[in-house]
């Protein structure tokens, strides 16, 4: 059963202090077959020089370093290119704790009807890990319900990161949407749970650094946008989710709002958001406050 391989892809971004620990968590497991691809994407670090002098020492990894293409890209990249049956992630300030691989393909290989399972997580601050657990109650109850749809909608989602996929189905779902900027989370999830059975394995696979300098802390307002076109998708191109339609447009008017609410604070909004929350006028009829925003941002020359 070991004869399959597992294809880890590792975005290394400005992390020189802790991408050698993420690569060599990876190729210490125990899983004998193990494709592992490291894309620098552009750091401005000594991230580059420090991967190429360990892939010319040592190897064990395929190494592709350019100039910088962002995240999501960068994890289309390495889908594009990847070799094993199985498929995860592994931010390069992350690693992976021993035996990680091999609990994820184990299952997966035991339950063939599953596309794709996740694991637990540990939290590391300074080294010191959290006894708050990744993997809360509320998302182990997506695995118990009957339909735990309406419940991703609502925004209760998986951490992406202690997932393993089946190769070929995340490909089938269009791997990592462009749209986004940064939330390369959102909706890969939801779209494997439509493509098949997921599973949920109670084992720490994954070891989750928190740090001033984490990529979720310093784009976190970029979510908002991103969320926007997240619920807009689920509404016009998933014709699986019609039956939540009603669901779906009152989180995408929330989105909204909270888009509004900060454009309407910030002084420097970007180009993207506010050609993004220009189409909240279809919504304003829902909630009253968006209107408000709208005319707002349009008095003060901020929207078109």
């Amino acid at each position: 059963m070991q004869n399959y391989k597992i294809s880890v892809v590792i975005p290394s971004y400005n992390h020189q202090a802790y991408v050698l620990n993420a690569i060599e968590s990876v190729l210490t497991q125990d899983w004998p077959h193990i494709d592992l691809i490291v894309i620098d994407d552009g750091s401005t670090d000594r991230s580059p020089q420090i991967l190429s002098d360990l892939y010319l020492e040592k190897g064990g990894f395929r190494f592709i370093s350019r100039p910088n293409k962002g995240l999501i890209k960068t994890l289309n990249e390495g889908l594009a290119i990847a070799e094993g049956e199985f498929f995860c992630l592994l931010a390069s300030d992350d690693y992976l704790p021993p035996g990680s691989l091999s609990s994820r393909a184990s299952s997966l290989l035991e339950n063939p009807e599953c596309v794709t399972v996740f694991g637990d997580a540990l939290q590391l601050t300074e080294d010191k890990v959290s006894s708050q657990p990744v993997m809360d109650a509320k998302r182990r109850r997506l695995f118990e319900l009957a339909d735990p749809i309406p419940e991703f909608i609502r925004g209760v989602n998986l951490p992406i990161h202690t997932l393993m996929a089946r190769t070929e189905i995340l490909i089938n779902i269009g791997g990592f949407d462009l749209r986004y900027q940064y939330c390369e989370d959102l909706d890969p999830q939801l779209l494997l749970y439509l493509a098949g059975p997921i599973k949920f394995i109670d084992v720490p696979v994954y070891c989750l650094r928190q740090h001033q300098t984490n990529s979720s802390r310093t784009n976190r307002y970029i979510a908002r946008a991103d969320k926007v076109l997240l619920y807009r998708k689920y509404l016009e191109e998933v014709p699986q989710l019609a039956p939540y339609k009603k669901l779906i447009r009152h989180q995408l008017t929330r989105q909204y709002l909270l888009l509004g609410r900060y454009l309407s604070k910030t002084r420097n909004p970007s180009e993207l958001e506010k050609r993004i929350f220009a189409g909240a006028l279809k919504y304003c009829w829902r909630d009253v406050r968006l209107l408000w925003h709208l005319l707002s941002l349009r008095l003060r020359g901020i929207i078109d």
